[in-house]
């Protein structure tokens, strides 16, 4: 699969790929593109339950309803950028799920996430079905690599859709992850990024 990725994103993509479980009642677009310094994500998000506690950086927020970008701009090294329905960011860097460094608050500060049910924490809830998420992520944030401009990059990533503590757990891909057991953190499976 290959996302070709512009000034002007406006195709949007489906992270449809039903992984492990199933995940009935659960849809997930996303669009992406960027203006050579700065990586932009808008995600809309349908879900029959919603739950967003976690405010702090790096904090549990795969256990809320969350979004993630797994980016590895160059080989197998990528960061995890993941993001709960009320904008809370961890970010991570490394080859693989057990080696992981995370991000300081100081970088993490400069992504930028807005969210369409605001900051405020909330507890699951099946009166919230549908949010949308926006993050701008620029260049100076990807600390482990050296990128001053993204037009012309080729990378590779993976976008994902989870809530491990909602009442029924879901790994939703753009691109299928072909594992035995939940495992987003795969190289691998990660898809073709085309910086135009």
């Amino acid at each position: 699969m290959l996302v070709e990725l512009n000034s002007n994103p406006s195709a949007r993509h489906f992270i449809d790929q039903k992984n492990w479980v199933d995940a009935e009642g659960i849809q997930v677009s996303f669009t992406i593109g960027h203006d050579g310094t700065n990586i932009y994500l808008n995600y809309e998000v349908e879900e029959p339950q919603v739950r967003a506690v976690n405010t702090e950086f790096n904090s549990s927020v795969w256990e809320d309803s969350c979004v993630e970008f797994f980016f590895a701009p160059k080989g197998d090294y990528y960061y995890n950028f993941e993001m709960n329905a009320i904008g809370t960011l961890l970010c991570g860097y490394g080859k693989d799920r057990h080696t992981r460094e995370r991000l300081n608050d100081k970088i993490l500060s400069k992504v930028h996430t807005r969210s369409s049910l605001g900051r405020d924490a909330f507890e699951k809830t099946g009166k919230i079905r549908s949010w949308k998420l926006e993050a701008r992520i620029p260049v100076e944030v990807l600390i482990y690599s050296e990128i001053e401009i993204l037009s012309g990059l080729e990378a590779r990533g993976n976008f994902y859709k989870c809530g491990d503590k909602l009442d029924h757990p879901h790994y939703l891909s753009w691109k299928p992850v072909q594992t035995a057991d939940p495992n987003f953190h795969l190289p691998e499976h990660f898809g073709q990024l085309s910086f135009q």
